[in-house]
């Protein structure tokens, strides 16, 4: 099943990393899961992009989503993990569970998490009755805090599938991300079949009982796309859903330019409480941002997080080489919050970091987030062999947008968790709790089975200092 545009999608081959303990930002924290990694204990988890990041309890407890397969079929995933790492019994009799919306020979694939203020889970993917013969919708399902299905939810069954159906019911509505509003209203936000031209960005709002909102554009659905001058394909996509300060709907991805030679650009738009593109935001809702550096311009966002002044900032690849598509970096973007760039980031509010372990390899940044203290995190993975395994990588960025070169190598570390050989592991989804660093992902665990684990990595990140006057 195809869960982004296959353009934005970026294939993830995968394996983890025994790291000495030290005081230094990044370094994984021995005193969770072992030697700061927890897995969640599975080996049939699928590889690719997803928005699943971490998502810390207020009892400290963490949880985490992926997607297990067996031949044709595939499910929802969720583990649970204490605040120390261990898999949670109390959720689910063993911290696990699994969500089936299609039964026999379907495919339903989660793509993100979120926790609501009651304690409830949400877990939100795609689903497919029949593993391709027919299209794709977007599938939420919620659980109570013990992992089983919320009979509250879905007309009792715990769970809610919508159908955008813009081409007339035969193209794939794929959901990329999820998010709970103040009120505990859902949104959802993926990439939409329509019936003229390519994809489009749709965004869906459901109340506590999982019924469309209708106050939201009247049928609790919202489908647009960028649209930008000269492009006929028209293929944009979502990636990242947030809410931000005043309720306010935020959805990054990537914006079509129509056709291979001239790509895609990082994009944003800002959606109003009642369903409507804000005009307060770039002039009409939708920003774009163009890197145009690479051989066929493709760049798109993965990561979005909103600043206290809900300002925003995303993460994202970038392609760098005029001859070379493969090679790409990290691109980080800032904007204010009406949509313009800010100029005291990078230059003209962007700029690109590399890892690159071998020359003209693939960097990626999956997922962002803002400390306190301004500092941005970025978290993805960087091509370390010509077979395409990967290293999981951090970066930290100062406010202004220069590396931080307190932290790591130059402001960047990647990790090798060694659990096979070559190994490959990827970052995936990021989060900030207290003086920790949570990122999430994706593991290769057995190279001959191709087996894939999902983890949760914990590592130290000083926030004594939050106030920018780090100790050298």
């Amino acid at each position: 099943m195809n869960t982004t545009t296959s353009r934005f999608t970026v294939a993830l081959s995968l394996a983890l990393a025994s790291v000495t303990a030290s005081a230094a930002d990044g370094d994984l924290d021995p005193a969770f899961g072992m030697g700061g990694i927890a897995l969640a204990g599975i080996t049939d988890a699928t590889g690719g992009v997803s928005a699943c990041r971490p998502v810390v309890q207020p009892d400290g407890k963490i949880l985490l989503c992926g997607t297990r397969a067996s031949g044709t079929t595939a499910d929802f995933f969720v583990a649970r993990f204490t605040a120390d790492g261990a898999l949670d019994t109390s959720f689910s009799f063993d911290g696990r569970t699994t969500i089936d919306f299609s039964g026999s020979g379907g495919i339903d694939v989660a793509m993100a998490l979120a926790l609501q203020a009651d304690g409830k889970i949400v877990v939100a993917g795609t689903t497919n009755a029949d593993g391709g013969a027919t299209h794709d919708d977007f599938a939420v399902a919620r659980l109570n805090a013990d992992g089983t299905l919320d009979t509250t939810f879905g007309a009792g069954t715990g769970k809610k599938v919508i159908a955008f159906d813009l081409a007339g019911g035969s193209g794939n509505d794929d959901l990329a991300s999820v998010a709970i509003q103040g009120d505990g209203r859902i949104v959802l936000a993926g990439t939409v079949a329509t019936s003229n031209h390519g994809t489009d960005i749709g965004v869906a709002r459901l109340l506590s009982d999982g019924t469309p909102d209708a106050s939201f554009n009247l049928a609790g659905k919202l489908g647009f796309g960028f649209d930008l001058p000269g492009s006929t394909s028209m293929n944009d996509a979502a990636t990242r859903v947030a809410i931000d300060h005043q309720g306010r709907i935020v959805v990054a991805g990537a914006a079509d330019k129509g056709n291979d030679s001239e790509g895609s650009d990082f994009a944003v738009a800002r959606v109003r409480p009642n369903g409507t593109l804000d005009p307060d935001f770039d002039a009409d809702g939708r920003a774009t941002i163009a890197f145009d550096l690479g051989f066929d311009k493709a760049d798109a966002v993965f990561g979005l997080a909103i600043g206290p002044d809900d300002s925003l900032v995303l993460s994202g690849n970038v392609e760098v080489s005029p001859s070379l598509p493969t090679n790409q970096d990290v691109g980080v973007v800032k904007l204010l919050p009406d949509g313009s760039p800010d100029a005291n980031f990078g230059i003209g509010g962007r700029t690109v970091v590399t890892y690159d372990e071998i020359p003209g390899g693939l960097d990626y940044g999956l997922d962002v987030g803002l400390r306190a203290d301004g500092r941005i995190l970025v978290a993805g993975a960087t091509q370390y062999a010509g077979d395409g395994s990967l290293h999981a990588t951090l970066f930290r960025l100062e406010p202004d947008g220069d590396l931080d070169a307190s932290f790591g190598m130059i402001g960047r570390r990647s990790y090798d968790f060694e659990h096979t050989l070559p190994s490959s592991q990827a970052f995936l989804g990021l989060a900030l709790a207290g003086d920790f660093i949570l990122a999430s992902g994706i593991v290769i665990v057995d190279t001959g089975a191709n087996s894939i684990d999902v983890f949760v990595a914990r590592m130290t990140d000083d926030t004594i200092f939050a106030n920018g006057f780090d100790a050298p």
